[in-house]
């Protein structure tokens, strides 16, 4: 059976750069591929390379040529052997996002275009990576025949069309018997969809960053040569024959690319006659072509920019291993669960001697606050890049935003007023969930600027950001997405509950596709692994519950105190809300002196105030609420994922009560240590029990110290991850 898409990797002497072009090419989304690696005589290693993954791979072939004909001659053997309904381009050196190919197939389908390409990422070592058009993002239109033209004067400010790598119409480039021009050693590809679009195609152009171009530190003019100018202008006088003599646009465009076509060849005999000190030959041509003296701007400016600093470029940084965090959450330190968990896994790659880059690309991680002040636990970072934001210190980033100011302002007018009922509380809209907020062009730029390369791994934190992992340009990396929560299976427990979720929302189709795009993925708890290992049976899941830090000792705590530590999350926010109106006054007929203390910015999403209850909002160091507190609880009736702040109070030594919505995944584990009820009053029985019975509660503080050294240490929990990274990295070096 026929593949969707052909690949075609034309390569000559690519050396390494063929097996990140391979690897992008093999993992994308639309598997019903095939590529065509066409090796044009290479005197290096790159077509072994090619061989060695193509026995890993029966997707990829390898087509050797006898001697170096050039690209269009290469090409065109591919061309020939491609089976597939549509054709892709894909240079030896160059890289395509995951997502790619399905986006292109599905334009083009939509739209029953011949030709359709995307925009290209440029990106160089050393110097800042861009978007090579520059189209306001979600375009889609048409190009039209005079507008490509116009746009592929040589030597011109205007981005060349001709430089973009299209998805081809297989079936009309065979109904017209095309090929590209083996005659061209640049320019091929220009003429490869000119002569398509003269024939009437229709070509659609969308501009998503799906090709990453390699640009490399070579001055143009020392790449084009006279006797290819000349060609290219033979080449000109042929097609235009083609030409309609009524289309008068097009007329003046192709009138305008020969002009550029021959100051470009001028230009090039000017730059020889001047390095060779043959004055009177540069002046004859200057007087001839004056136009041509303007291009030697070109090599002057290319000198002058090798002795300037490089602007904005990402620092090169010492040789290691370098692990690359992609993460959209407002982690500042250990201050909800999700950060905690992440600084865990951190953590331990810090110990395992990797160096850590966290890369976070989205303003929205600012939320409704201006600025981030890091904890010292932010240290496990070896660098933090946030967009849109001013680094002040080691630990201040201030948004550059002012409407991020703004809402932090009427945010506390609506706390102030709306308890003193001068304004309804949710005046002021909630800011949205960063990590699902849409993908922005200068998102996936920012990553593609920061990520450090090489990498010995890419974490995607949620996955949301899944589609951010191509952008740090490292397909050798082994990928990975920490899940955190199955979110699929989140909206139906609101539902039951009537209530909704505090944060973005998936699909199950959504979710399995989001997480089957990376290497492995990284489950915080025994079900959900167990889920998704049977949706994507071909996927690495790693189970890695969070790892506990333990205290030296049980602490049973004071009889009469309640803990619940938690941020302002929907599960955490219901849950308290239905143990404040049905458990907590049972607890207080049980047990009259005592009470609650709530720590975490939950507090914010809690309008009542019960007698017994204090409020802390946000605390700096929770060890000494721990220490005493006699019952700490996790009322959950919805969420997934791991409780974290269950396994922190186990390896604070804690007697715990907690639903089983909290325990769901490693119930067996914990149930010697944690009561667990769902009914409002066996809640609040199994409270007053352990506040009452001292011999119990120090038993269960005792049972869950063992518990959480024994099954969720550091090295319990994340050894499998660590030992993926190394044997995957390892693998795709060679």
């Amino acid at each position: 059976m026929s593949p969707a898409v052909s690949v075609l990797i034309a390569n000559y002497n690519g050396g390494e750069l063929v097996r990140d072009a391979l690897l992008s090419a093999s993992r994308q989304t639309l598997k019903d591929i095939e590529i065509l690696f066409v090796d044009d005589g290479s005197t290096d290693d790159s077509r072994s390379i090619a061989m060695d993954m193509a026995r890993g791979d029966d997707r990829i072939r390898v087509i050797a040529l006898g001697r170096n004909s050039g690209p269009a001659a290469a090409r065109n053997a591919g061309l020939a052997a491609a089976r597939g309904r549509w054709l892709a381009i894909l240079d030896s050196d160059d890289l395509m996002h995951a997502g790619r190919l399905s986006g292109l197939v599905a334009e083009i389908t939509r739209s029953q275009a011949t030709i359709c390409a995307d925009d290209l990422l440029v990106f160089q070592d050393g110097a800042p990576a861009k978007a090579f058009l520059c189209e306001p993002e979600k375009t889609r239109r048409w190009i039209t025949t005079d507008e490509f033209v116009f746009s592929n004067q040589i030597f011109s400010s205007i981005p060349a069309l001709g430089y973009l790598k299209p998805l081809f119409d297989m079936e009309f480039v065979r109904a017209h018997a095309l090929a590209y021009d083996p005659a061209l050693r640049i320019g091929e590809d220009y003429d490869f969809v000119l002569r398509q679009l003269l024939l009437g195609a229709k070509y659609r152009l969308v501009s998503s960053l799906g090709y990453f171009y390699r640009k490399h530190p070579v001055s143009t003019s020392h790449r084009i040569s006279t006797a290819e100018l000349d060609r290219l202008l033979e080449v000109d006088s042929e097609r235009k024959k083609s030409i309609d003599a009524s289309d008068h646009s097009l007329a003046e465009a192709w009138t305008k690319r020969r002009r550029s076509l021959e100051r470009a060849r001028a230009f090039t005999i000017l730059v020889s006659a001047l390095k060779a000190g043959d004055w009177s030959a540069a002046a004859k041509i200057a007087a001839l072509h004056p136009s041509a003296l303007s291009l030697l701007r070109l090599p002057i400016m290319a000198r002058a920019g090798r002795l300037l600093p490089r602007p904005a470029a990402r620092r090169s940084l010492a040789s290691g291993k370098r692990v690359c965090l992609i993460s959209r959450q407002r982690i500042i330190g250990n201050t909800n669960g999700s950060s905690v968990y992440i600084l865990s896994l951190c953590r331990a790659l810090r110990d395992r001697g990797y160096r850590i880059s966290l890369i976070s690309p989205s303003p929205a991680t600012f939320g409704r606050w201006p600025f981030l002040r890091f904890r010292p636990e932010m240290d496990v970072f070896d660098e933090v890049f946030i967009r849109g934001a001013w680094r002040i210190g080691r630990r201040l980033f201030l948004a550059k935003d002012p409407r991020v100011l703004l809402a932090a302002s009427l945010t506390l007018v609506e706390r102030l007023f709306g308890r003193l009922r001068i304004v309804p509380r949710g005046w002021v809209k909630p800011a949205p969930y960063a990590m699902a907020v849409p993908w922005s062009r200068k998102d996936e730029i920012f990553i593609a600027e920061h990520a450090p390369r090489p990498s010995h791994a890419v974490i995607a934190d949620y996955a949301f950001l899944t589609p951010g992992i191509p952008y740090a340009l490292t397909p050798r990396a082994p990928s990975l997405i920490v899940m955190h929560d199955l979110f699929s299976s989140r909206k139906s427990q609101f539902e039951r509950l009537k209530s909704a979720d505090s944060v973005g929302t998936l699909d199950e189709e959504s979710e399995i596709s989001l997480l089957g795009r990376a290497d492995a993925v990284v489950a915080i708890q025994e079900k959900e692994a167990g889920f998704v290992a049977g949706r994507l049976p071909e996927t690495r899941v790693i189970l890695a519950p969070m790892a506990a830090a333990t205290s030296a000792r049980a602490q049973p705590g004071d009889a009469k105190t309640v803990l619940f530590v938690g941020s302002n999350t929907a599960p955490n926010v219901v849950g308290l809300q239905w143990y404040l109106e049905s458990v907590w006054p049972a607890v207080r007929r049980e047990v009259p002196d005592s009470h609650l203390i709530v720590a975490g910015s939950v507090c914010q999403g809690i309008s009542s105030r019960p007698a017994g209850v204090q409020f802390l909002g946000l605390v700096a160091d929770l060890a000494p609420l721990y220490q005493g507190a006699g019952v700490v609880i996790s009322p959950l009736l919805a969420g997934s994922g791991l409780k974290i702040k269950l396994i922190e109070a186990l390896g604070h030594g804690k007697a715990v009560v907690a639903t089983s919505a909290t325990v769901e995944g490693v119930e067996e584990v914990v149930k010697p240590a944690v009561a667990i009820a769902d009914d409002a009053d066996a809640f609040a029985g199994a409270i007053a029990e352990l506040l009452t019975d001292h011999a119990l509660r120090d038993r269960k503080c005792q049972e869950a110290l063992t518990i959480a050294k024994r099954s969720f240490s550091a090295e319990a929990c994340y050894a499998d991850l660590l030992d993926f990274i190394e044997q995957r990295h390892d693998r795709t070096q060679h």
